[in-house]
């Protein structure tokens, strides 16, 4: 069976409460060569510094669990230093002081170079009592989910890509989409970011999106799953495939509190996000696949897409023809061979900044004050 090379005894974070998670009674399950004795496995690792430096608000733990020089790409920006992560984290709980983390999913994978990736998936609740990139302070309550894949090594997160669905929150908040991205688009981004951009939304657009791509019953692996999944779907369009990759009565999430069930409403989300940008590639930069139960797995992709701006929104209509580039994330659980649970995670307000701040041009609010 597909998940019978990936049982293990590493933390689950399913069904488990949170204070049995920061308090791990089990034996040691992996080496973990220099990181601290206390943690078991890396899951145990990822969940246990998280909570130490958001929920309970030890944000200078950052300096013991990030490397000092520690880039970490968002849409939204670039860090590249401890130094920077502090002073992000510092800003967010600033704007969300009572912000929760709640950990949903670590998977992850001990790659050939020592490090380890981590992919985890995290609800959280918070209020917005302070100003913040968005705009000014509402006072409002908001749930917003987060993908945060992290190399790790010897106790420290060396890289980091952050992904968020912002859209969502803000809509939470009172705040128009397109008013958040036009005040975001007014950061003036650094020359590591802009570099960055340019150079992936490039790689992504040399994609070959006309191989064909399959896989059958006997072949059947998670790699050749997911890369026939980005370029059938996304790459070819060819939505009829679906039932390929999705059970009949799959359950989608993604940005902007779009929830979908079904084959019909998961093709529908996936048609309507496309048509802003009919021409886009996509590519799949890292997988990683742990078990979860029975014949089920857990696969983590971090994705990019790149392709040219076809306006869905009046308000942006001025923005024909530029570059569309987004950084996503995506949890997959697999049952049997076929998606029964998507999760798909990118920041939309940071992919309309960045159009609207490459355009040069001048947008008007919708909302005044905003």
């Amino acid at each position: 069976m597909m998940s019978s090379t990936l049982k293990n005894t590493i933390t689950q974070v399913h069904w488990q409460p949170l204070t049995k998670l920061l308090n791990p009674s089990g034996e040691k399950q992996q080496n973990l060569d220099g990181f601290d004795e206390e943690f078991i496995d890396i899951v145990d690792y990822i969940i246990r510094i998280t909570h130490r430096i958001w929920e309970q608000k030890n944000v200078g733990l950052c300096y013991k669990y990030y490397s000092d020089i520690c880039p970490v790409f968002t849409l939204g920006g670039y860090f590249e230093c401890v130094e920077q992560v502090v002073q992000g984290t510092l800003k967010t709980i600033a704007a969300f002081p009572d912000r929760s983390l709640i950990g949903e999913n670590v998977i992850w994978k001990e790659e050939d170079d020592n490090t380890y990736y981590s992919s985890h998936l995290i609800t959280s609740i918070m209020t917005n009592t302070g100003n913040s990139d968005f705009g000014l302070a509402t006072n409002k309550t908001g749930r917003v989910t987060t993908i945060a894949d992290c190399v790790c090594f010897e106790n420290r997160i060396i890289k980091e890509w952050l992904v968020r669905d912002n859209s969502f929150l803000i809509a939470q908040l009172g705040i128009d989409l397109i008013d958040a991205a036009i005040h975001f688009s007014k950061l003036v981004q650094n020359d590591t970011f802009n570099t960055w951009y340019s150079d992936e939304f490039d790689r992504v657009r040399k994609k070959e999106h006309r191989a064909p791509l399959g896989f059958s019953d006997k072949s059947w692996t998670v790699e050749s799953f997911v890369q026939s999944w980005a370029q059938t779907i996304f790459n070819q369009k060819q939505f009829s495939t679906l039932t390929d990759f999705y059970h009949v009565a799959a359950a989608q999430q993604w940005p902007g509190g779009r929830k979908s069930t079904g084959l019909a409403q998961i093709s529908g989300t996936i048609i309507q996000w496309l048509a802003q940008c009919p021409d886009a590639k996509m590519t799949i930069d890292h997988v990683a696949v742990v078990g979860f139960d029975g014949d089920t797995i857990d696969i983590a992709l971090r994705w990019s897409v790149a392709g040219t701006y076809s306006p869905h929104i009046e308000r942006l209509a001025s923005l024909k023809g530029s570059q569309f580039f987004v950084l996503g994330c995506t949890h997959l659980r697999v049952q049997n061979q076929k998606i029964i649970k998507e999760v798909t995670v990118f920041d939309e307000i940071s992919l309309y900044a960045n159009m609207i701040r490459e355009s040069g041009k001048s947008l008007p609010l919708l909302q005044e004050g905003a």
